[in-house]
């Protein structure tokens, strides 16, 4: 990841539209919304996440250390706030405003997700490529729709549509991976899996 690191790097010095911020591993930042969104402990009666204090008993300390026992909660819970997935209420409970971990804003980006997005991106095309009938692994895939010929305003609209439907779709897949998941610790290697979505805008 040098490279694009490098790449970001001088795009940032020469006037980038957004800031980019490190924020480390984007991992425990999705699980952190995960379980947020699905363990039982942190959901109202009605199955919606709860808002959440800082400390006590399933509140947002004994859930981020739930992941990680090492990481700083007031660390993982500015970085959430800043980038939109969690809001402050008056009262000092934080609510999960998405299901998803959202990680840009109008004026910055966090730059590991992009990095680890490129990253999965390159390892999943290289993994087709080697993929033989006797591979043990899953068959992975990629797939892609696209058209030409379409204005400024119908791509507006394109992404404004994609956006809302991915949304709804991702989350049904979150769902899906969610029940299906378990975060015990365990000598036996855990497999990551996922789906990545991303628009194209493009002049031809």
């Amino acid at each position: 990841m040098s490279r694009l690191g490098a790449a970001y790097e001088r795009s940032y010095a020469l006037g980038s539209a957004r800031r980019i911020e490190h924020i480390g591993h984007p991992m425990l930042y999705a699980d952190v919304v995960a379980l947020w969104s699905h363990d039982a402990r942190f959901l109202d009666s009605a199955g919606r996440p709860r808002p959440l204090a800082l400390e006590g008993k399933d509140e947002l300390r004994a859930l981020i250390r739930k992941l990680d026992p090492k990481c700083d909660p007031h660390y993982v819970i500015r970085v959430l706030t800043r980038f939109g997935n969690v809001r402050r209420d008056r009262n000092g409970k934080y609510r999960l405003v998405s299901s998803l971990f959202f990680t840009s804003t109008s004026s910055s980006m966090a730059f590991e997700p992009m990095a680890y997005f490129l990253s999965d991106a390159s390892s999943t095309l290289g993994r087709i490529l080697r993929r033989t009938r006797r591979t043990r692994a899953p068959e992975l895939f990629w797939r892609k729709v696209e058209c030409s010929g379409i204005s400024a305003e119908n791509a507006r609209r394109f992404v404004a549509f994609v956006r809302e439907r991915g949304q709804d779709f991702l989350e049904e897949i979150d769902d899906w991976l969610e029940s299906r998941a378990t975060r015990r610790r365990s000598r036996k290697r855990q497999r990551r899996v996922g789906l990545g979505l991303f628009s194209i805008d493009s002049h031809t």
